[in-house]
């Protein structure tokens, strides 16, 4: 893989860069070097010579911010797939499980079903994944610049929201930091790819296999890729067999929800990165197929060649990092709980 340096100032000493070229589009950033801005904002002028000046500033940012928030993935190998629970859980749910070597039965009842019970080695080159999953705001910049509608229906009779609606103004107001809504698997691609076709970096969906191993900050047996590996919804409760009594999780506890919320609401994984145990499920790069671990290369894996079904990753309930969601490429609408992340091949 080339390793490739972001374009950031981040291996050197920080500073402020702005472009300073003639555009009026005026970018800043402490970490995102002088070229690239200058690369952004050129090729946003060249691409949208006939957009406001409003749409061109907007998009510039999304495309700086998406740089700025990624996380870099140091590459390595490691055992993807359910990597195994023990079968008595002191906790008493499956919420709040600690890994230990002799686990002998599957973490889940799924993974036989869809393929995640075949524990397999992956190896995977260096890579930089986003911190965050894709903002509504960010993909609504990149749509409207590109001529494309709004990317949510009207719950009521699904037909799609205009931008001169009520419903429109309340969405990019209350709405806007909240995960991006992607009804069909090429949505999500489509903006990845734009803001690589911008910045000139090599931007796109992340593997199945990156995806799980940022999850698992590196690979670690970690069940949620949450800030202490556990799944600690508001209210719930867990069995402590040092005090012999079940303790309620209150909100300070609390690290991820039954409901969409903002990107960043909840604390990230060890590994820096935000909301990969929550409700919403991320589509990835890969075809679906339920027995690809079985022969799926070590090196880099990228999902069987074709395929009638896309994966997505992490979904509501107790989802683990290692679950596999399956879909049709084109969902029936724009679902609050179907969105992605970017990642720098």
């Amino acid at each position: 893989m080339k390793f490739y340096r972001l374009g950031l100032a981040c291996t050197l000493p920080l500073f402020a860069a702005c472009n300073d070229n003639n555009s009026p589009i005026k970018i800043t950033s402490e970490t995102v070097s002088q070229q690239r801005l200058d690369t952004i904002v050129a090729n946003i002028e060249k691409r949208y010579p006939e957009a406001t000046q409003e749409l061109k500033q907007n998009a510039a940012e999304v495309v700086v911010r998406a740089i700025e928030n990624l996380v870099f993935v140091e590459g390595g190998s490691f055992e993807m797939g359910d990597f195994g629970a023990p079968c008595e859980i002191p906790s008493g749910t499956i919420s709040r499980i600690d890994w230990s070597p002799d686990a002998e039965c599957l973490s889940s009842p799924f993974s036989q079903e869809t393929g995640a019970a075949f524990l397999h080695k992956v190896t995977l080159d260096a890579y930089s994944i986003a911190k965050f999953e894709t903002r509504f705001i960010d993909m609504e910049w990149m749509r409207q610049i590109n001529g494309l509608p709004v990317a949510k229906d009207d719950a009521k009779d699904q037909s799609i929201i205009q931008r001169d609606s009520e419903t429109y103004q309340w969405l990019i107001t209350n709405m806007k930091d909240y995960p991006a809504s992607a009804k069909a698997w090429q949505e999500a691609k489509d903006y990845c790819q734009w803001l690589g076709q911008v910045s000139e970096m090599p931007f796109d969906l992340p593997t199945e296999a990156q995806w799980e191993y940022a999850a698992r900050s590196r690979g670690q047996k970690y069940y949620y890729a949450t800030d202490n590996g556990y799944h600690q919804v508001l209210e719930d409760a867990y069995f402590d067999p040092e005090i012999d009594r079940y303790v309620e999780y209150n909100e300070i506890d609390a690290n991820t929800s039954t409901n969409t919320k903002e990107v960043d609401r909840y604390p990230p994984n060890p590994l820096g990165i935000y909301g990969m145990s929550n409700p919403v499920s991320e589509w990835v790069e890969d075809w679906y197929s339920p027995d690809y671990y079985e022969y799926s290369p070590e090196l880099n894996p990228k999902g069987p060649k074709e395929g009638t079904e896309k994966v997505l990753r992490d979904a509501g309930g107790t989802t683990m990092t290692f679950s596999r969601i399956h879909s049709v490429p084109v969902k029936s609408a724009y679902f609050y709980s179907t969105s992605f992340r970017c990642a720098l091949q």
